[in-house]
């Protein structure tokens, strides 16, 4: 079976002698659960097998960054934040997480555009507007990454001074931690709804207007969600209808769909750092580029796809949330705990009870 040998080759990422010690019987219980999930069904098949491979990514990071913590001496678990200190917390984290992340991507840009106004004769204040111009379009990506690297941020602090530890057996104390970070993310998703629906389309029109001089036609990117479903109904018949079609409605589902990855990357966040509570800078930085790359990458190639009429709009634009989401919830209810160093990974134990 696929799934058996994708296990099998996952496998060869955990240290080698772990992997001489349990291996095998990791594998007998991997082939166990595929059984057992085959008398309910393709999706649950598909579930158990989902599931036991990213039990092993997970403890294979984990591996890495264990000696990390076995380096630490033992400390007593810090006292639980208040709701008011958590979002303390977590909003320096993204204010910092934010600028450095909006700034990265502003820089290279800012080189390609300063040469650009300044063949054209632009000013200096021109330049400057322009380079304002750009800040709400980078921020609609950067939004999102801010708000995985915030919580990952303070999640492996919390981890490290062993509050996520002593709060795993108490669904009250999850909760208190969990449920006020995905409320700010739900917050911070709709400021980013107004963001990428409503300001990014006007300066984004500004900004064409200024590279173009004023001669370049409205692109998708410069029209709001209620321009664009006009433009929908106003595209002539014909053998381009479909593909404008399409077009537009890529443009009307992204501008839903990347505000909702806050919330989803949160949750995202979260279940990682309830796994790994050790990470610490490793997990912060190793997890978000595996993570934010991953997301990109699958709506940029939904995007793709969905110009080329390969799959709907509300598909490639979603997929990557619901991709994401199902995975997290799916660790978050029955993953297994990697923090026992020398016990195989079983499958089947909720992380947060």
């Amino acid at each position: 079976m696929i799934a058996r040998r994708v296990y099998r080759v996952v496998l060869y990422l955990l240290p080698a002698e772990l992997r001489r010690k349990h291996g095998a019987a990791m594998e007998a219980l991997f082939a166990r659960e595929l059984e057992h999930a085959r008398t309910h069904g393709v999706v649950r098949v598909a579930i158990a097998a989902v599931r036991g491979v990213g039990d092993v990514v997970l403890r294979s990071a984990y591996e890495v960054v264990r000696p990390e913590c076995g380096t630490r001496k033992p400390v007593l678990p810090a006292p639980l934040p208040t709701t008011r200190q958590l979002l303390r917390g977590h909003a320096v984290a993204f204010l910092f997480a934010f600028g450095m992340s909006t700034a990265a991507l502003l820089f290279p840009y800012a080189r390609r555009l300063i040469p650009k106004l300044t063949e054209q004769g632009a000013s200096l204040g021109t330049i400057a507007e322009a380079l304002l111009l750009s800040v709400p379009f980078t921020a609609a990506i950067t939004i999102p990454m801010a708000v995985l690297l915030a919580v990952l941020s303070q999640f492996t602090q919390l981890g490290a001074n062993g509050t996520l530890a002593a709060v795993r057996c108490s669904h009250s104390g999850v909760r208190a931690l969990v449920f006020p970070v995905l409320a700010a993310a739900t917050g911070v998703a709709v400021l980013a709804f107004v963001l990428t629906a409503e300001i990014v389309p006007r300066t984004n029109a500004r900004l064409e207007a200024l590279l173009t001089g004023g001669a370049g036609g409205r692109s998708e990117r410069s029209m709001t969600i209620g321009a664009l479903r006009a433009a929908v109904q106003q595209v002539q018949p014909g053998d381009e209808r479909v593909a404008r079609v399409s077009m537009l409605q890529v443009e009307v589902q992204k501008k839903l769909a990347l505000p909702a990855a806050c919330v989803v990357l949160a949750l995202a966040g979260i279940v990682m750092a309830f796994r790994i509570p050790c990470g610490g800078s490793r997990l912060v930085v190793g997890a978000s580029l595996a993570v934010l790359g991953a997301y990109y990458v699958m709506r940029m190639g939904g995007e793709r796809l969905a110009d080329r009429q390969v799959i709907s709009p509300m598909v490639a634009m979603w997929g990557a949330n619901v991709v994401f989401m199902t995975v997290a919830l799916l660790f978050a209810r029955h993953s297994a705990s990697p923090y026992k160093p020398d016990d195989p990974v079983p499958v089947g134990k909720a992380v947060w009870s």
